[in-house]
Formats: C-alpha cells, sequence, structure tokens
C-alpha cells in the first residue's frame, strides 16, 4: 500500500507539471495570434488596435490559466489567485504610466506601443517567478524566472530596433519580430517542463 501511495503522489505531481507546462503553449498561443491579427490591422490603419486587442488577449490567457490551474490541482489555488495582479501591473505601468515620462516621435510612439507588451511580459514572469512560482512545492520546475529573465534579456535589441522606425511597416515587423523570441521561450519553457518533470519523477 505504502508503494502505491508513493506512486499515487508522483502520478498527481506529474499531472500537475504536464498541465503547467501546457500552459506555456496556451499562453503563448492566445498572444501571438492577438499579435498576428493586430499586424494586419495595422496594416489597414487601425492603430488604435493595439489596446483593443492586446488587453483581452491578456485577460483571456489569464482566464485560460487559471482554469487550467484549478482542473490540475485546488492545491494552489488560494496562492495562484494572486498572480494577475503581478501580470496585470506591468502592463498597466508600461502602457499608461511610462508614456508620460516618454520623449519620442510618433512613429517611435507607435512603435513603443507595439512592442512593450513583451518586456511587461518579462516583468510579469518575474514577479509571478519570485513571488509565487518558488513557492510552489507541486512544481518540479521552476521557469518562470528563466523565462523572465530572457525576456527582458532579449528586449534591449527589440528597444534598439523601436527607436529606428521609419514607417509603419517597420513597427509592424517590430511587433512580429518579437512575437518569435516570445514563442521561443514558450516552446522551450513548455518542453523543459515536460521533460525535466517526467524524468525528475519517474527515473
Amino acid at each position: 500500500m505504502e508503494e502505491v501511495g508513493k506512486f499515487a503522489l508522483k502520478l498527481e505531481r506529474y499531472r500537475y507539471n504536464l498541465i503547467a507546462s501546457i500552459s506555456w503553449v496556451i499562453f503563448g498561443s492566445i498572444f501571438a495570434v492577438a499579435v498576428m491579427v493586430l499586424s494586419a490591422l495595422m496594416l489597414m490603419g487601425y492603430n488604435w488596435s493595439v489596446v483593443a486587442l492586446l488587453i483581452p488577449a491578456g485577460v483571456v490567457s489569464l482566464l485560460v490559466f487559471h482554469k487550467v490551474r484549478r482542473i490540475v490541482s485546488p492545491i494552489d489555488s488560494k496562492r495562484w489567485k494572486r498572480e494577475w495582479i503581478f501580470f496585470v501591473l506591468p502592463f498597466l505601468v508600461s502602457y499608461a504610466l511610462i508614456p508620460q515620462f516618454l520623449s519620442l516621435s510618433d512613429l517611435q510612439m507607435s512603435a513603443y506601443f507595439s512592442t512593450v507588451w513583451y518586456p511587461s511580459l518579462g516583468v510579469a514572469f518575474l514577479l509571478v517567478g519570485l513571488i509565487i512560482e518558488r513557492k510552489d512545492e507541486m512544481l518540479v520546475t521552476k521557469t518562470m524566472l528563466p523565462a523572465g529573465v530572457t525576456t527582458l534579456t532579449t528586449s534591449v535589441p527589440l528597444a534598439l530596433l523601436c527607436l529606428n522606425v521609419r514607417s509603419y511597416y517597420d513597427i509592424i515587423a517590430v511587433g512580429l519580430i518579437a512575437t518569435a523570441p516570445m514563442l521561443s521561450i514558450y516552446t522551450a519553457c513548455a518542453l523543459y517542463g515536460f521533460f525535466k518533470g517526467y524524468k525528475a519523477l519517474f527515473h
């Protein structure tokens, strides 16, 4: 019976880590779709679509993320309920506060609004990784913190590109460029979480 109990615990932890890794794919897919639609709308002249698309994408991503967490296990539900604060706060600062202190051209400001979601995600990952995820004993792999560090590091060349935009085509290009490392980071975290979690629990 003891062996059965240990196996059941391992299976539950594996299930928890499996869904946690899948969450990266879900989260990344929703944001990637939003950025692609945003780019198309900007080509058509609808520059307001930045806020109209990215905010709903963030809300939907968080709802799906929490739904997945609840399905996985109720153990950490109270702790992870606070997560939305750390995801929303960086976006509020980036879109509502920081622009008040920037001195940029119209094109540069448009580039800023089109791509600042990327470093905002990085800050959110850092906050969640440091404050919430590291206390989650069910998780075998802690991917939020390295994802945050990687996202912020790759935001530096993105910022340089934003300062050198010459047309709205450049702005769209920079937004699409930001999508590539985002999907790469999400995919890497998902695969790392899946394989590392399996090895740690069953080997």
